[in-house]
């Protein structure tokens, strides 16, 4: 049956034992529910493919640092010429 909730989002643990078919007041809560998860899942996309774009720009920095190339154009000033 139908999973009870307090407040509208606080889940109780309790189920409607009333059949499917005779229950006008979880109408269509399996579409419901299976929509949650859905949500839910994109919402773990979105934040992993966040995760993986800042490893991206993480590993590209240290890629980055420690270059050759950098190393080669870095010049350094003698400021005293003795």
């Amino acid at each position: 049956g139908c999973p009870l909730v307090r407040d509208v989002f606080e889940l109780t643990g309790e189920f409607c034992r009333v059949p499917k078919r005779r229950c006008h007041r979880h109408y269509c809560w399996e579409k419901l529910r299976r929509a949650e998860v859905d949500l839910e899942r994109v919402r773990v996309w979105y934040k992993l493919d966040e995760l993986f774009e800042q490893e991206r720009n993480v590993r590209a920095a240290m890629t980055n640092r420690a270059g050759l190339l950098a190393l080669m154009l870095h010049q350094t000033i003698q400021h005293d010429p003795l």
